[in-house]
């Protein structure tokens, strides 16, 4: 119960083993050895279940133990098994239809990594009332992303421009590699027997991966894509409060007609024209902003903000479709949250719309670092 364990299952032998132990809040005698059994509380009632919480053994052996006595105490342990029992209670009132499969893309940005367990994406999943759907395939952790493990992260940090780019690219492509392995394998199949009915998204890793694995999604199945909110420590969607963010794109500079465009986002931050790289500064200019608000790292506050995000950028995409046909690559310099990046990615068609070409800022200048999706022929 305390830690959240699943007791009916080995962890070594994989097999279905009756793991927990009957631990007593009251200790089950009086005598001065039983823990807490000091406490006024009947002896007929010390048997009841009440008075029982199933614990792993480790966990019941430290709230046993003398030492520890002080810090578990009676009305601690009560407290903690009611919480429990009122989540429990919470989760097993939801149906079927509330369920999710949790997809957690955890790495690092520029060495700076988070927190990002399974125990944090069902509390944030929890407060929106659907419960986590953890399938056997995938080994009760929902789909897990793992890019901590690939080299070069921060190659090239100390570089020039150039050589930055290049060895973010090397490192992208084993990233995109690892992500396109986890939703083809583990994901792709749920979705095909339609044993995943909704998606919930956590990522922290750098911009374009993030694009990536939106671009990646099945567009056909409803998702909901959480941020981590900086001043809460929270993956959870604050209660809506407030009207949304709306947001805007706009032309800023006319070109030649051709098959080549540019856009900048400043949804958390501003990158200004003299920040775009020389060789795309003759090229159609187009920027997404906040209309009425200020560009800033806590602009998307509620999850509505998000979602009058990504419309506009699907709007955007709509309107280059119709506007401006020959279009082939959209160079993407994003100065946006990590949730907008998914955003960003589930809104573009790779069938569609101009392959995106996603910039990032290395060794001080924006470079090209990671394509998504085709060049349309």
């Amino acid at each position: 119960m305390l830690c959240n364990t699943y007791l009916l299952e080995g962890v070594m032998s994989g097999r279905t083993l009756p793991l927990g132990q009957v631990a007593h809040i009251v200790g089950q005698s009086t005598d001065p050895r039983s823990p807490r059994g000091g406490d006024p509380l009947g002896k007929a009632l010390r048997d009841e279940a009440d008075n029982l919480m199933l614990l792993c053994a480790q966990q019941h052996l430290e709230i046993d133990a003398k030492a520890a006595l002080d810090v578990f105490t009676v009305e601690w342990l009560r407290r903690v098994k009611q919480e429990h029992e009122d989540r429990v209670r919470h989760l097993t009132a939801l149906g079927p239809e509330r369920a999710t499969t949790v997809v957690r893309m955890v790495g690092s940005v520029h060495g700076n990594a988070v927190e990002l367990s399974r125990e944090t994406a069902a509390e944030a999943v929890t407060a929106d009332r659907r419960f986590p759907l953890y399938l056997e395939s995938y080994t009760r952790h929902g789909v897990e992303i793992d890019l901590r493990h690939i080299p070069g992260e921060q190659a090239g940090a100390v570089w020039n421009a150039e050589a930055a780019a290049e060895a973010s690219r090397h490192y992208y492509r084993q990233a995109t590699a690892v992500i396109d392995d986890a939703v083809r394998n583990r994901l792709g199949p749920g979705i095909e027997r339609e044993t995943v009915q909704h998606v919930s998204v956590f990522g922290f890793a750098r911009l374009p991966l993030l694009v990536y694995l939106g671009s990646r999604l099945d567009d056909t199945v409803p998702t909901d894509i959480y941020q981590r909110h900086r001043h809460e420590q929270s993956w959870a969607w604050p209660a809506e409060s407030g009207p949304a963010t709306e947001f805007a794109a706009h032309r800023v500079q006319a070109g030649p007609d051709g098959d080549e465009a540019v856009v900048v986002v400043n949804i958390s931050g501003v990158i200004t024209s003299h920040e775009i790289p020389r060789e795309l500064s003759g090229l159609p200019h187009y920027e997404v902003r906040p209309v009425s608000a200020q560009a800033g790292p806590d602009i998307l506050r509620c999850r509505a903000s998000l979602r009058q995000l990504e419309e506009t950028l699907r709007m955007f995409f709509a309107r280059l479709e119709r506007e401006a046909k020959s279009l082939r690559r959209l160079h993407v310099l994003p100065a946006i949250p990590l949730s907008a990046a998914v955003a960003l990615g589930r809104a573009h068609h790779p069938q569609v719309h101009p392959q995106l070409v996603i910039y990032e800022r290395l060794a001080g200048s924006y470079a090209p670092t990671l394509e998504v999706g085709q060049v349309p022929g």
